[in-house]
């Protein structure tokens, strides 16, 4: 039993672990913390063709 808890809660790590690193736009999420005068601005286009 103490395996399968421990293989489940490895499996669920690596699985979050994968998501965060290949989904989530960590530069983003860095911009909204640093203060006003250094924050970037992130304009979004839609680029015509």
């Amino acid at each position: 039993m103490r395996k399968l808890l421990f293989g489940l809660v490895a499996w669920v790590s690596a699985v979050t672990a994968a998501h965060m690193a290949l989904n989530v736009n960590w530069s983003v999420i860095m911009n909204d913390r640093l203060p006003l005068d250094k924050r970037k601005l992130n304009v979004a286009y839609i680029p015509v063709t």
